[in-house]
């Protein structure tokens, strides 16, 4: 009998290649992701920070084993990041997954961590029961511990852990100003942006008008002041500027009050220092048919009856500059009485401009006269879009240079600036909070700061992508492709075998 020694040389080869793969895969890290954001792998960021570990980091996962869907799969998930992590550890960073349910020690320890047990449903024998389970993180360093209490939100896990390694690894943390005293949104109605400032910045309040102020954070924010600042405190607020410093600029320019259905411009004195920056907006406000709802009573009878209507003053901006790090990927930011960037302004040599969010096309503005009076009629507005929120970087002149000032100003090292036409979108007492417009005032803290790394990684976004909407006409076109096409393929692909083995066997008979 002839032995088939190309088969079995065929299967030896492919085995050892099989075996080589292996073998190189245990040494070298290497993902195919496909996904827009790259959701599935680090960024630049964290694979850097975790490089660059001096001491063994280490990660204790509290995670209650064989949970149900959809837990089960942040698990997986949550795995599958940490085995990244520990990649480009080189050896620094280790991990390893504890059960608190199975055992009464890890449960204490995961007490004492600060890990509490969160309660789900769990459906068993055709009965749904409520179970406690651990999800959270523990990372230690140097002595030092950070913890992820629950994890919920997997579109956030990089930037969650790798916040937490910065702040471990970080011998100081950078600072973050909000001024005070000119009547500004207090800090209090802005808890939850405080709140997730503080896990990479110092929060501190900074009054502009002290005479002595002198140590100001490199960052400061100026959230809607009402009333007019003093010369001193313009006085700071250049010498920050000219030192330097980065602001960021939330104004209202339109003092508007919707109970009492009036508004009217508003001036706080920051008008000519801003004009001297390049930075101006326009008394007006603006109207978009994306926008969002309010609540009106109407009469019927004896009755009085709520409605819900769409008020053009509350535009739902959706129009942003995707290739700026700082709004990419934002949706829906609900601004509240917007005031337009007024890009006409002369910019001062070397200083920049970038629009990085705009009202729809389907906009216009209210100016001089304000009629804010909420309506039910359909109206269809038309000119823009309008610019609504900008970055400035560059060379900044002095703004208050004083009399006896040279000819040549003293001019600022290169540094950014951020105006936006609405400074009442962070203000929790009036609009609660909006997860949309949290995360672009922390990407603008961060932006300022120039810490891209954290936003790099908050851009990243898990949703499924949409489909773009077809014409009507098309669908049903699409729609038969898509049932017969397949069926097609193969009949084809059938048809051309078949003719290929009767020309074969036509050509065989021939011999």
């Amino acid at each position: 009998m002839k032995r088939d020694w190309t088969s079995r040389s065929t299967l030896l080869v492919v085995g050892l290649i099989l075996v080589v793969v292996n073998v190189i895969g245990l040494e070298v890290f290497a993902r195919l992701d496909l996904t827009d954001d790259r959701v599935y792998s680090l960024s630049d960021a964290s694979r850097e920070l975790t490089g660059t570990l001096d001491d063994p980091l280490t990660v204790t996962a509290w995670f209650t084993d064989n949970l149900p869907a959809p837990y089960s799969g942040n698990r997986r998930f949550l795995k599958d990041k940490l085995d990244d992590y520990a990649s480009y550890g080189g050896g620094d960073f280790q991990y390893r997954f504890v059960d608190p349910a199975t055992d009464d020690d890890a449960r204490r320890e995961a007490q004492q961590a600060g890990i509490p047990p969160v309660q789900i449903q769990v459906i068993e024998s055709d009965n749904v029961q409520v179970k406690n389970a651990w999800m959270g993180l523990q990372l230690e360093y140097g002595g030092e511990r950070e913890v992820i209490p629950v994890i919920e939100d997997l579109s956030t896990l990089e930037y969650d852990i790798t916040s937490a390694m910065r702040r471990l690894v970080r011998e100081e943390r950078p600072r973050v100003g909000f001024t005070e005293g000119h009547g500004e949104i207090p800090l209090s109605n802005m808890q939850q942006l405080a709140q997730e400032l503080r896990r990479n910045y110092d929060v501190e309040l900074v009054a502009l008008a002290d005479s002595g102020l002198v140590d100001v954070p490199p960052v400061l924010v100026v959230a809607a002041p009402a009333d007019t600042l003093s010369q001193r405190a313009l006085e700071n607020l250049n010498r920050h500027v000219i030192s330097g410093g980065r602001v960021a600029f939330f104004l209202n320019r339109v003092d508007a009050d919707l109970q009492a259905g009036q508004a009217q411009p508003l001036s706080t004195g920051l008008e000519d220092v801003l004009s001297e920056w390049g930075l101006a907006l326009r008394p007006n406000l603006v109207m978009d048919e994306q926008s969002s709802t309010i609540r009106v009573q109407q009469r019927q009878g004896i009755f009085n009856l709520q409605r819900q209507i769409l008020y053009p003053f509350f535009p739902l901006v959706t129009n942003v500059d995707e290739s700026h790090t700082m709004v990419r990927r934002l949706q829906d930011v609900a601004l509240f009485y917007a005031s337009t960037i007024d890009t006409t302004q002369a910019l001062p040599p070397g200083v920049s401009r970038h629009v990085v969010m705009s009202s729809t096309p389907r906009s216009q503005t209210q100016q001089d006269f304000f009629f804010i009076q909420p309506s039910e009629e359909q109206r269809r507005f038309e000119g823009g879009p309008y610019p609504l929120a900008a970055t400035y970087v560059g060379s900044f002149p002095d703004a208050l240079p004083g009399e006896d000032s040279s000819a040549t100003r003293q001019r600022s090292p290169d540094t950014r600036m951020v105006l936006v036409g609405d400074g009442d979108f962070l203000d929790e007492s009036m609009v609660g909070t909006i997860p949309q417009n949290l995360t672009f005032a922390l990407n603008v803290v961060d932006w300022l700061s120039q810490d891209d790394a954290l936003l790099t990684i908050r851009a990243k976004d898990m949703t499924p992508r949409q489909l773009r909407p077809v014409p009507d006409g098309a669908r049903p076109l699409i729609k038969y492709a898509n049932m017969l096409g397949p069926v097609l393929i193969v009949v084809a692909i059938g048809l051309v075998r078949w003719r290929r083995r009767r020309r074969s066997t036509a050509n065989r008979n021939t011999v």
